[in-house]
């Protein structure tokens, strides 16, 4: 890992425990997953899943959650496939940070970092990671609120708002990857950029309902972080 890296991955993780301090726990934990998974269609657009995958145990410690959606889309007869993966936490200290320290501490190395504009004006980071089974691209962003942000340190604010404002802090990590083949990331991202334009519609129609219990509009919340 190189050293601006590891350096701001280390200010993140301080920064975050000074907020888990600031920031008191929410009252009331409310699992947000399976009543989600009820919402997300099994076929969005041409892309097609048959069930929701089983979240290890291990992911679940890493995580710091077991509030944990993941559904592998694919099309029928096309090669590859998406995973989608929604994390959810109604208490601040749960998945207190950013997904790259997340897969570094299962053994993932993190060989570039970047952003992207996907498809409804949705920019996401993106995560170019090496583990033991090949490159994966990844591409996440937060949802809290009604806003949606690239930026891990820009969630945090919005959490803290949320606690303040409505003394709740309902949020969602919202995470797209998929395998790199010949190491062609631009075919990744194309990948997840198609998915993407099938699947923001139906998240964003779907999360203020099921995080906040009524509809709400999607503002932005920051830039890329």
């Amino acid at each position: 890992m190189k050293k601006p890296q590891l350096y701001a991955a280390t200010l993140t993780v301080a920064l975050t425990l000074v907020l888990n301090h600031l920031v008191p726990e929410a009252g009331k934990e409310i699992a947000y997953g399976e009543h989600v998974s009820r919402k997300i269609p099994f076929r969005i657009g041409d892309w097609v899943s048959s069930r929701d995958l089983v979240v290890s145990e291990e992911a679940k410690r890493v995580l710091g959650t077991d509030d944990i959606l993941h559904r592998v889309y694919r099309i029928p007869g096309e090669p590859g496939e998406v995973l989608l993966s929604l994390v959810f936490s109604a208490g601040h200290r749960h998945s207190m940070h950013p997904p790259e320290v997340c897969y570094q501490s299962q053994g993932y190395k993190l060989i570039g970092r970047s952003s992207v504009v996907l498809p409804y004006d949705r920019r996401a980071t993106v995560l170019r990671l090496a583990g033991p089974d090949g490159e994966t691209l990844v591409n996440y962003w937060f949802f809290s609120e009604g806003r949606e942000t690239p930026s891990y340190m820009t969630h945090q604010v919005h959490l803290i708002l949320n606690q303040i404002l409505f003394s709740t802090q309902p949020s969602v990590l919202l995470r797209l990857s998929t395998k790199i083949v010949n190491q062609d990331a631009k075919a990744a991202q194309e990948k997840l950029s198609a998915f993407a334009s099938e699947a923001i519609p139906v998240l964003r129609e779907n999360l203020p309902r099921s995080v906040s219990g009524e509809t709400r509009p999607v503002r932005e919340g920051g830039g890329a972080g």
